[in-house]
């Protein structure tokens, strides 16, 4: 910060903004042997439209002892998104973006992700136009990306360490969807409920070395078969402008909501910690109760005729919640929330927020309690400590599956916990023609949706309770927490992985690894 100079500060002083008594004090300072305490006061004054804080709009996401991660991270993208949704299912929608580059490399471009107009997600976005730093700028869709991929032209490069801010329009028009209860549709309108992940330009992972042959911007394009969102943990401020009758479910703390336009559309504003992405989920049909599990408020929301499920899904929600913090350390955000989507009998996790399939919570109630520990777990495993969902889905995947055994034990004992091993996992596995398939794969090398999910989440499982055998539980929850301290907020790949198995210094764990893990 620049200091003022001694005429500037007797013109400041001057001001008749200050009060005249305060004027008089100010003046007897700065000719008394206080210049440089006065000085200060000074430099305070002549910004004071700087924040002190500049994370402070963002620590209420955060559970007080835990807001402090804010100021130890590298620099995060922040996202200022405004949107208004129509009842027609418009949506328009503006964002500037704080871009910090902190890689090794110098940028004139940058990429954004357009993840509504992927196949599994079935939306149209359109970019409508780009500013770097209030300038109107040129962008490009990247090819071969089914234009889910923009290119943004930097007019001046960007180099290490350093920052730029990009605005951004856009219109969106949300699918609709035929309304069958058995149906998957991660995106749109279908069953009174809208699911809108990711409905904002989001900017793509660069890693120079990783994705050398993409320019070091990451472009996959995933499959409805596995997740498709891959992002660095970023803070997000978001205003949303939506019909009055909808009840949203999101990413985030509510810092706001107010009635506007004749009470016909409310306008909400919620803000984040460091997250992966921002959900925004409705319906006009939610009803919700509310628990509370290490500090956390748990919010459980359900359709009209399913409250028992609801409620179910409330209390399991907040015991997984409760065990997982004990297990694998401290969920740091405020707020949680369970919700039904319709994902037919199936689940999907985003910050903050677990989908559950809604078919769930009628048709297939036995299985509700296991999809919640399941979900729950991501919000350690994928949305804190981070992977590439498309080429390392085993990362994630396997110990959010393996969570269940903990969390069935932690409830109902040990035998309970034997049962779901050999029936939901090992007999899966015995299905197999060949068991012997490695799980560190991306998610298309795998033959069939069934071959990926029996290696991916039942054999990922069972590697998991092996380590756990060898180790004993103690040391494997203590390899764990080190494991999730080590890489919160961070992206992790395989190499990481066996890099905090090494610390163990166990050789019987490093030839599990290579017998059930690596791909040859």
């Amino acid at each position: 910060m620049n200091q003022p100079k001694p005429l500037e500060l007797i013109s400041l002083i001057e001001k008749k903004s200050i009060p005249k008594r305060i004027r008089s004090v100010l003046f007897a300072l700065l000719l008394s042997s206080g210049f440089c305490t006065i000085l200060l006061f000074a430099a305070g004054c002549m910004n004071p439209s700087e924040p002190i804080d500049p994370y402070e709009r963002f620590r209420p996401a955060m559970k007080q002892e835990f807001s402090t991660h804010l100021d130890s991270l590298d620099p995060l993208a922040i996202y200022d998104i405004d949107v208004t949704l129509d009842a027609s299912g418009l949506m328009t929608g503006f964002a500037e973006i704080v871009v910090p580059n902190n890689s090794a490399d110098i940028w004139d471009h940058l990429v954004f992700r357009l993840y509504p107009m992927m196949k599994q997600y079935g939306g149209f976005m359109a970019l409508q136009g780009a500013s770097v730093n209030g300038e109107p700028t040129s962008f490009v869709y990247q090819p071969r990306t089914d234009k889910s991929a923009v290119r943004v032209i930097l007019p001046t490069v960007l180099r290490p360490s350093e920052r730029t801010k990009v605005q951004l329009s856009w219109t969106l028009e949300v699918p609709t969807w035929q309304s069958y209860s058995d149906a998957y549709h991660l995106f749109g309108t279908t069953q009174e409920m809208t699911s809108l992940p990711l409905f904002y330009p989001s900017l793509a992972i660069y890693d120079s070395e990783d994705n050398a042959g993409l320019g070091g911007w990451w472009l996959e394009m995933g499959t409805v078969r596995g997740d498709a969102a891959h992002n660095q943990a970023a803070l997000f401020d978001v205003t949303a402008t939506l019909p009055s009758d909808q009840v949203p479910v999101t990413s985030g703390t509510l810092i706001t909501s107010t009635l506007v336009m004749s009470n016909t559309m409310a306008r909400h504003q919620w803000v984040t910690g460091p997250s992966r992405e921002f959900l925004l989920h409705s319906s006009a049909l939610f009803e919700s109760a509310v628990g509370e599990a290490a500090g956390t408020r748990v919010t459980s929301y359900w359709l009209p005729g399913n409250e028992e499920s609801g409620r179910m899904a409330l209390q399991y929600g907040v015991a997984s919640l409760r065990i997982f913090s004990e297990k694998f350390g401290p969920y740091p955000y405020k707020e949680m929330r369970i919700a039904p989507a319709p994902l037919s009998f199936r689940g999907m996790e985003y910050p903050q927020v677990n989908l559950i399939g809604v078919e769930t919570y009628s048709r297939f109630t036995s299985s509700l309690e296991t999809l919640v520990a399941h979900e729950v777990a991501h919000q350690w495993w994928y949305q804190v400590v981070h992977n590439d969902p498309v080429v390392f889905p085993w990362l994630d995947e396997s110990i959010a599956e393996y969570s269940i055994k903990l969390y069935m034990e932690s409830i109902y004992g040990d035998e309970t916990a034997r049962e779901l091993k050999a029936e939901r996992w090992q007999k899966r596995v015995n299905t197999l023609a060949d068991p012997t398939i490695a799980l560190d794969q991306p998610v298309m090398a795998y033959e069939t949706a069934g071959i990926y999910e029996a290696i991916v989440y039942s054999k990922g499982a069972l590697f998991y309770d092996m380590l756990r055998t060898e180790l004993g539980p103690l040391q494997f929850e203590r390899f764990l927490k080190q494991y999730y301290e080590r890489y919160r907020y961070q992206i992790v790949d395989t190499d990481d992985w066996r890099n905090e198995l090494g610390l163990l210094k166990n050789e019987r764990l490093l030839d599990l690894y290579e017998e059930w893990v690596k791909d040859e």
